[in-house]
């Protein structure tokens, strides 16, 4: 029995002391199946370690990646970096009792350590300032907006590849103090950034305002036919002074300058489709259409203002009877042909008169004007006034300045050659009962066609 318990004891002993062995040698080892920073240290000592984490330190080199595919290798040397050791090592193997080493053949350890590192902050910030990523890169530009012919266009903003080196400087040194193999710039946030998106407030705020503009259409009505004021013309008024718009009134009163030359014909030669001779040209005198341009300019201005979709008359100064029909003197109207000194008086295309007539006096200078008047007023009972007469008429219709129409109960033959030498003053002198149906018929505005 006693030799049992000699054999007993001497054995426990004996493994004891073999596990105590055991144990100081992991005091300093490291268990196997640990890993370092991917490395087997596998009964390797915290000095050996050390070493091969200072050798790794020593090797290592950063890979800096770009934007446009570039690519730049740096060393730590040259940025003036310097590795050592830590205590990190041996904070990790402290993790691994060697008391405990029988979990090892259960349980593998790994571990990520970085050695310490330094910097020359001169050395490092020149270096960092000579990588050709920092020396060649182009700025961002910021997204604007073009007007074009028949609107805008928004160009979105172009990225550029400028590094914010102080962004830069800070990732670096990240990166080298954890030996990363890379660093891609674009997702650390290291280069410049646009001040304004293709989304930014202030593009989405001067595109609404544009829009709304844009959207304005307004169609001028001219008998028949139409001038429109559309997306095309709107953004000729536009100007954009970098991401502010305004209209451009000046331009605006453009648009309507050429408009009126395109359409008045007030004080303008036209052709009418005379009675007896086709059509003839008459030269302008105080009928016709005549836009306000001042006035149809500002309610232009503000119709693109507001954005307005609207069908409209323009502003007039003055106006005439028709558009495009009879070249805008229409199927009323008063006809002296001069020439075979005879007058017509058409309503509403029906003849009502056809007279001879008695115009100015051509020996004595008093040609009545060949022009496209029209009637100004009606008076009955007037009396006419000049330097040397003042003869009462029944009927009066001035249709130029002192230039009128009137009953003339004085003469008794009209027509043929009597203007010629026993002339009006300027006038168109008119059967009474003839003129009594003209005046009762005529109005204010009628179009007065005179020509020889």
């Amino acid at each position: 029995m006693r030799k049992r318990i000699r054999w007993f004891v001497w054995s426990l002993f004996a493994v004891l002391v073999i596990y105590t062995g055991v144990s100081i040698y992991y005091m300093d080892h490291f268990f196997p199946g640990t890993s370092v920073n991917n490395m087997n240290v596998n009964y390797l000592t915290t000095d050996q370690v050390n070493q091969l984490i200072l050798q790794q330190a020593k090797e290592y080199k950063l890979v800096l990646k770009g934007r446009q595919a570039q690519v730049e290798e740096v060393e730590p040397e040259n940025l003036g970096v310097t590795y050592y050791e830590t205590d990190a090592v041996w904070q990790a193997k402290r993790a691994q009792n060697g008391f405990l080493w029988p979990r090892m053949f259960w349980q593998t350890d790994s571990y990520q350590v970085t050695a310490g590192v330094s910097f020359d902050e001169e050395q490092f910030l020149a270096a960092v300032r000579e990588l050709k990523m920092v020396k060649s890169g182009n700025p961002p530009r910021n997204a604007w907006v073009e007007m074009t012919e028949d609107g805008y266009e928004i160009h979105p903003e172009e990225p550029g590849n400028r590094v914010v080196v102080k962004n830069l400087e800070e990732q670096i040194k990240g990166a080298v103090s954890n030996l990363l193999p890379e660093l891609d710039l674009d997702e650390t946030g290291c280069y410049q950034a646009p001040g304004i998106t293709a989304e930014s407030e202030k593009i989405t705020a001067l595109t609404k305002q544009l829009d709304n503009w844009l959207g304005t259409k307004v169609t001028y009505e001219f008998g028949p036919e139409t001038e429109v004021v559309d997306e095309k013309a709107v953004s000729s008024f536009i100007r954009l002074d970098g991401y502010t718009a305004s209209l451009d009134s000046e331009a605006v009163a453009g648009w309507i300058k050429e408009l009126a030359e395109g359409r008045d014909t007030y004080k303008k030669p036209r052709n009418f489709r005379s009675t007896l001779r086709g059509v003839i040209t008459v030269k302008g005198g105080n009928y016709g259409w005549q836009i306000d341009q001042e006035a149809e300019s500002e309610a232009l201005f503000a119709h693109i203002e507001q954005g307005d979709t609207i069908t409209k008359e323009p502003a007039y100064s003055h106006r005439g009877n028709v558009w495009s029909s009879n070249y805008d003197i229409g199927d009323t109207y008063i006809e002296v042909d001069m020439g075979a000194q005879h007058m017509w008086f058409y309503k509403n295309g029906q003849l009502l008169v056809d007279t001879d007539v008695v115009t100015g006096n051509i020996s004595r200078g008093y040609r009545t004007p060949a022009i496209v008047a029209s009637v100004q007023y009606k008076a009955r009972n007037a009396v006419l006034r000049g330097a040397d007469y003042a003869t009462p008429v029944k009927y009066w219709m001035p249709f130029y300045g002192n230039y009128g129409i009137h009953d003339a109960s004085w003469r008794a033959k009209f027509g043929g050659n009597i203007y010629m030498t026993n002339g009006s003053h300027g006038c168109v002198n008119t059967p009474p009962a003839n003129m009594k149906i003209i005046f009762e018929n005529a109005e204010k505005g009628m179009p007065v066609i005179l020509y020889y």
